[in-house]
């Protein structure tokens, strides 16, 4: 076969059955020009289960050939140099991405955006190293020393870049796994009906009978072009039926594991308190505006007046809601946000490492002592990007995906 062009052909194979198994196109990848910079064969047939499946099965009982294990065509791209680690770790956000915005920010990731922010971190760290290192050296010669304390500001910069980029991770770890946003209010409050209304169908069952919602249902929505998992939750009280209890407790639960909550109220009935946390966003929304004009007792700050009767204020909420996603979005300022939780630990090490660094000058600590901790930030940084990352932790990542690519 030609190599990177593709041909046609027909399956034929006694374990296939008696007749053309079916009409394929065959694509030659020679090393080192590959995905992963081995010998690659590429078989596109027709879509269907039944002959992918049939056919992998046949293969894998040839001699030395099966099956490849989770993440290892990505795994061999990393091992052979086609990839450094942040852009193997991208594959798997790339496969993992709900919606668009997570798409968008593993792509950045794969084409090595993310590896030259590390870099220059390192390219720059390299430098405060080399000199404090050289100098070191040198002691022992009568020439003029320069204090560690010179590069002081230089570190301080280090580490907060290294701080900005983990900043991002609270959002970008929403990005994988969806901005949590359960609805919360006193029974009869509506909370069922709104869950239908921004879902798109009636998933909950909605009754006039307060305490028809007993446990959490999800449903996946998108707003601003993010994936938000909206929980309908059961009525906030105090009761005796054990069963109402139960779904209260776990109402609770989900306020401690809310990104967003929408507190809801309605015209016709007083609402409930209830303890979110301070930093937790809470929007607050007055249901059935159709029936008439709120009491007294209704808690101030409403951000948005809806009615699932006649549809009005949805735009609005929808609207509120996607300017409180908007308001968590952290980005650096060249657009990078990372979502994995081996960055951010690594990156809360590497920030370690220099404030260590800068706590040495500033108490007047020994060069060697400096020099330490900065060679420590370089070690960790590499880590990042796959130069200095331990065989275990390669295991843990790659295997992680769900398929062998």
């Amino acid at each position: 076969m030609k190599p990177r062009f593709a041909t046609y052909g027909i399956i034929e194979h006694p374990d296939l059955g008696d007749d053309i198994f079916d009409d394929v196109v065959v694509t030659y990848f020679p090393t080192p020009n590959s995905a992963t910079g081995e010998d690659v064969v590429e078989i596109s047939l027709h879509g269907g289960a039944y002959l992918q499946q049939t056919l992998l099965e046949v293969l894998s009982r040839q001699d030395n050939v099966r099956l490849a294990t989770p993440g290892e065509f990505t795994l061999r791209a990393f091992l052979n140099g086609k990839m450094d680690l942040s852009s193997a770790e991208a594959v798997a956000e790339a496969i993992h991405a709900q919606d668009a915005v997570a798409h968008r920010q593993s792509q950045r990731h794969l084409h090595g955006n993310l590896r030259s922010y590390v870099s220059q971190l390192k390219q720059d760290l390299l430098k405060i190293v080399s000199f404090i290192e050289a100098e070191l050296d040198f002691s022992d010669q009568e020439i003029d020393m320069v204090s560690p304390k010179q590069h002081l500001v230089q570190i301080e910069s280090l580490a907060t870049r290294a701080q900005n980029l983990l900043d991002t991770y609270f959002y970008g770890q929403r990005l994988v796994e969806g901005f949590r946003v359960p609805l919360i209010g006193a029974p009869n409050t509506g909370k069922s009906s709104i869950f239908n209304v921004l879902q798109g169908y009636n998933r909950a069952i909605v009754t006039d009978v307060a305490g028809t919602t007993r446990d959490t249902i999800e449903a996946l929505i998108s707003i601003a072009g993010h994936t938000v998992v909206l929980v309908d939750t059961a009525g906030v009280r105090e009761s005796k039926n054990k069963i109402e209890v139960l779904g209260v407790d776990r109402t609770r639960q989900e306020l401690e594991r809310a990104d967003i909550v929408l507190s809801v109220q309605s015209t016709d009935i007083p609402p409930e308190d209830f303890n979110t946390g301070n930093d937790v966003p809470v929007i607050r929304i007055l249901n059935k505006s159709d029936l008439g004009q709120p009491g007294e007792k209704m808690q101030p700050d409403i951000g948005a007046t809806i009615s699932c009767v006649t549809g009005e204020g949805f735009d609005g909420l929808r609207q509120k809601l996607a300017e409180t996603i908007l308001g968590m979005r952290r980005k650096t300022s060249e657009g990078l946000i990372i979502t994995s939780q081996r960055q951010a630990e690594t990156l809360r090490r590497f920030v370690g490492a220099c404030k260590g660094a800068v706590a040495a000058i500033n108490n007047a600590a020994g060069p060697e002592y400096v020099a330490s901790d900065l060679r420590n930030g370089l070690t960790i940084l590499g880590e990042i990007t796959g130069e200095a990352t331990p065989d275990d932790i390669l295991g843990e990542i790659f295997g992680s995906f769900c398929i062998g690519k």
